[in-house]
């Protein structure tokens, strides 16, 4: 993946001279934007969807409101006691809002970086009362801060892929993912 990745930031100079004031316009003309975001890690994905708004067309940042959530469950151990541990099917929910920024490279390429809070759900499926086996099971939910950083390409006017990696704090497994997108700008 490095070397595609390489390979596109390589082959930028085969694009026409970079034109920031058309970038601005073109913010300022299509200031809504819709992913298919998949944030995974070994072991680990979810697939969810984000809506981002441009507030600042001149400065590219936009706001955005995310949703994501794991698409099976996931076997984790919960501790019921100083020694005592049960395992259990999670299905993980966020919900997320923030603010991000666009620098553009070229016509094509942008960096983006962006941060928020988020909100994390959780099931535990046969566990709807908060106990099991007569055992007090402590859902580890909460707000969790998310930040996020890649490189996005622009195929055209409608169509864009974003590759990079995310921060979340996903309460029991680990924090970092790779993430990946597909969307528009519209």
């Amino acid at each position: 993946m490095l070397r595609i990745l390489s390979l596109l930031l390589i082959s930028s100079s085969v694009f026409p001279q970079f034109d920031l004031g058309g970038a601005k316009t073109y913010e300022g003309s299509h200031k809504h934007s819709a992913y298919f975001e998949m944030p995974f890690r070994t072991h680990d994905i979810a697939l969810g969807g984000t809506y981002r708004h441009s507030l600042n067309s001149d400065n590219f940042i936009g706001a955005f409101v995310s949703f994501y959530a794991r698409p099976y469950g996931k076997a984790i151990l919960l501790k019921s006691g100083p020694n005592f541990y049960f395992q259990l099917k999670e299905y993980r929910y966020v919900t997320a809002v923030g603010l991000d920024k666009k620098i553009w490279i070229n016509n094509h390429y942008d960096v983006f970086f962006g941060g928020g809070v988020g909100l994390a759900l959780v099931d535990y499926r046969g566990t709807g009362t908060g106990v099991y086996r007569g055992h007090k099971i402590v859902k580890k939910e909460g707000l969790t801060p998310l930040a996020q950083a890649g490189v996005s390409y622009k195929f055209n006017r409608w169509i864009l892929i974003r590759i990079g990696g995310q921060y979340m704090d996903m309460k029991t497994t680990k924090s970092f993912r790779t993430y990946a997108v597909a969307g528009g700008q519209f």
